[in-house]
């Protein structure tokens, strides 16, 4: 399809635009996100537990408003499951590694040890970028795809830095039970990201769809 910016898109061929996939990706996210959940049953209801669930259920409704056409609420929601994912990241680094864990603990494991804590702030300030691109694609009255594009290549930049986290996370030598839950966190994290691109590419979608849709008409009313 070509959009009135001069941007050539395929939808059919898209595989971010197809509902097999975008439920794939919701039903990873919504299993991995509980099971982590019951996975820090330990912690008794700890602030991690506690933003793990709000960002799981704003992801759940999130999708069900989406499938039930109330764009303008998934459009908000869908910035509330970014914030959630952004203060996860923001108290892990923050609060856990800098104040209660402290740098130098990492940093004397050796490499992996720096490159947790490196990869740990990259994936903060990816999604900080992500956020803010996101209200620009969302909020704008006109279809941007290659802001969509831009996004796509954060989140597959921010893919590449989980992957590392959780290579990094298993060599320093954490008990199983937080190996496990913590791998599943960012799975779950990597299946939340995959559903927002679905979802962002949709509704972007639709605004490049409406704009062909009013040129036709207006087209056809300057020649009859």
């Amino acid at each position: 399809m070509k959009t009135g910016d001069g941007v050539n898109e395929n939808l059919a061929e898209s595989f971010f635009l197809s509902e097999y996939f975008m439920t794939g990706t919701f039903t990873c996210a919504a299993l991995m996100g509980f099971l982590s959940f019951a996975l820090l049953n330990d912690e008794g209801f700890s602030y991690t537990r506690f933003s793990l669930l709000v960002k799981v259920i704003t992801t759940v409704f999130m999708y069900y408003a989406f499938r039930h056409y109330e764009w303008d609420i998934t459009k908000g929601l869908m910035g509330g499951v970014l914030f959630c994912l952004m203060f996860e990241e923001a108290y892990l680094v923050l609060g856990r590694l800098w104040q209660e864990a402290d740098f130098d603990k990492y940093l004397v494991a050796g490499p992996q040890g720096s490159i947790y804590l490196a990869s740990a702030g990259m994936s903060l300030l990816m999604t900080i970028i992500i956020t803010i691109n996101h209200f620009v694609i969302n909020y704008s009255n006109r279809g941007k795809p290659e802001n969509v594009e831009f996004n796509r290549m954060a989140m597959i930049f921010k893919f590449c830095v989980y992957v590392i986290l959780i290579v990094s996370n298993c060599m320093l030598g954490f008990a199983p039970i937080v190996l496990w839950r913590n791998s599943l966190r960012y799975l779950t994290d990597m299946s939340v990201l995959l559903l927002l691109v679905c979802v962002e590419s949709q509704l972007d979608s639709f605004k490049i769809i409406r704009k062909e849709l009013l040129a036709q008409m207006q087209e056809k009313e300057e020649t009859s």
